[in-house]
């Protein structure tokens, strides 16, 4: 009785943690639409400059670092030696985030040259007060996930997005009412990351003093030596954080070298900037398509743990194979709609419709972030943590290597191009690294069909906007994309289902896999006793 009510608290927390993952993913991918019609290009081209900074260091505070931290307290069984384990962690991470703050606050002139902009210093120094936090937030995120108490972190996480995304809007708001300078704007913009991470950091507190936390630590003795426990920050934390922050990794990469590159091409200063801050949309348009398939990823990794625990290697092939199809499909269609409504989506969101190429190549990152994470989540659960590092470093290294090169040679649509290389070779590096493991989990005769039903797709949905565009049924350009994409979206969906549902694409555990539609199904009653 004891262990069902223990499962079932684990399993609440387990999904308010989902929920509140999904919330503040959703939140920080769509503040930026509004975000971008007030502060127009230049403003989103310096928010966006410095964003993946601030991105990188909350990955290490809201999801890399707290999953790491929580399997080592699990791992621990005395309550003292967690808390002193804990402890040790947070001394550890607070010398490196001093390092990362010293180094954004007095080479932020540097930083602000290399990234041939010296304005944006001062927003480079705003957001590196965030550091200061991050030691406390991941540390004791952490250690409550370990302790499967998962409210502290999933209500400060939602907390602290909320908090931000309504300071950046309230910036945005005044800066549009004004005439305040884009980089003033900028360094306003992210003054509101240490302060949303101030008030997570005041609830942990706040949560940690109503806990009886053991007091009598510091008398136990170390169970992992300084150097070991260092060694697995690095390794498994360190890989844990770069999966999560594998875009704004590439993101960063840009931010150094598109400006540079597109003047090297032949734009001036300001008009880089401009393409700068319309290239940029994408990535707001690959975080929204990203939402589901992380959640989707990560949601079955408690599931391949236990089965490789058990060395159930038959169900762990099953889940493991289930998700990367499924996944692989969703972000498929996900990426073939948006290329398919992009004129339409960019004017409906963005007021205007340049760069649909550039931003509908940039969309495939949704497919190839969506294996890579899956692939990531099945090593991951065998511990297997060097081969996603060394896949994920070798592909920033060839984005940073050709990035300006291609810029500077085929104009903004080679940053894209440069993005879609560098995730290529990482996919393509944890498959020959991890032949084993990654073996026999895509179906090649699925591919194919998938392949048919979305061209399908793509052919029925460019149909519906070339018909409602002839129809001519509203002058304003804004409103005639709304009504495009209402119309087409629901389309687009009914033909990709049906067409899978048609060529047999999936299996009925694959069906039961898919978001939303498997919860449609089960309350269908609909269940699955395969095999294959």
């Amino acid at each position: 009785m004891k262990n069902r009510s223990r499962r079932q608290l684990v399993l609440k927390g387990t999904l308010l943690l989902t929920v509140a993952s999904f919330v503040a993913k959703l939140l920080s991918a769509v503040y930026r639409i509004p975000f971008q019609n007030m502060v127009g290009n230049i403003g989103f081209y310096v928010y966006q400059q410095i964003y993946p900074i601030y991105g990188i260091g909350m990955t290490f505070a809201l999801t890399g670092l707290p999953v790491f931290i929580s399997k080592l307290v699990v791992d621990t069984k005395d309550p003292r030696d967690q808390v002193g384990l804990a402890i040790r962690i947070q001394n550890i991470l607070i010398v490196v985030c001093l390092v990362a703050f010293c180094i954004l606050q007095f080479a932020a002139g540097f930083i602000a040259g290399k990234m041939d902009d010296p304005q944006l210093a001062p927003v480079v120094q705003s957001v590196s007060w965030m550091f200061l936090f991050v030691p406390f937030l991941s540390t004791w995120r952490g250690y409550f996930q370990g302790k499967m108490e998962m409210r502290p972190t999933a209500y400060s996480q939602v907390i602290e997005q909320v908090v931000r995304v309504s300071s950046i809007l309230l910036v945005g708001y005044w800066a549009f009412k004004s005439t305040v300078s884009p980089y003033r704007m900028g360094q306003l913009a992210m003054l509101s990351a240490p302060i949303a991470g101030l008030i997570a950091l005041l609830f942990i507190l706040i949560w940690m003093k109503s806990r009886s936390l053991p007091t009598n630590w510091r008398n136990r003795r170390p169970t992992i030596e300084t150097r070991l426990l260092i060694k697995r920050i690095l390794l498994e934390g360190g890989t844990l954080c770069l999966v999560s922050a594998v875009m704004l990794l590439l993101q960063l990469a840009d931010s150094f070298s598109v400006v540079s590159g597109l003047r090297s091409f032949g734009y001036s200063l300001v008009a880089a900037q401009n393409i700068k801050g319309i290239y940029d949309r994408s990535q707001t348009l690959v975080q929204l398509g990203q939402v589901l398939s992380i959640a989707s990823a990560t949601a079955v990794l408690p599931g391949l743990v236990l089965a490789n625990k058990h060395r159930q290697d038959v169900t762990f092939q099953h889940v493991a194979a289930t998700n990367l199809r499924t996944n692989l499909a969703v972000s498929l269609a996900m990426s073939v709609g948006l290329a398919s409504l992009m004129p339409q989506i960019n004017r409906l969101l963005f007021a205007s419709s340049e760069l649909n190429l550039t931003i509908s190549l940039y969309c495939i990152s949704i497919v190839l972030t969506s294996v890579l994470m899956t692939y990531n989540v099945i090593l991951q659960s065998k511990d297997n943590y060097l081969r996603t590092m060394i896949a994920i470093l070798a592909g920033f290294l060839i984005k940073v290597l050709v990035n300006q090169l291609f810029v500077a040679h085929f104009g903004i649509i080679g940053a894209s191009l440069a993005t879609l290389l560098s995730l290529m070779v990482m996919v393509l590096l944890m498959n020959l690294l991890s032949r084993k493991e990654l073996a026999k989990l895509i179906s090649f005769k699925q591919l194919g069909k998938l392949v048919i039903v979305l061209v399908t797709m793509f052919i029925a949905v460019r149909a519906t906007v070339f018909g409602i565009n002839l129809a001519d049924l509203a002058d304003n350009p804004r409103i005639a994309a709304l009504l495009v994409v209402c119309i087409a979206i629901p389309i687009g969906v009914i033909i990709f289902f049906a067409g899978c549902r048609l060529l047999d694409v999936f299996t009925v555990r694959e069906w039961l896999a898919i978001p939303f539609v498997g919860k449609f199904l089960k309350i269908k009653g609909v269940t699955t006793h395969e095999n294959r």
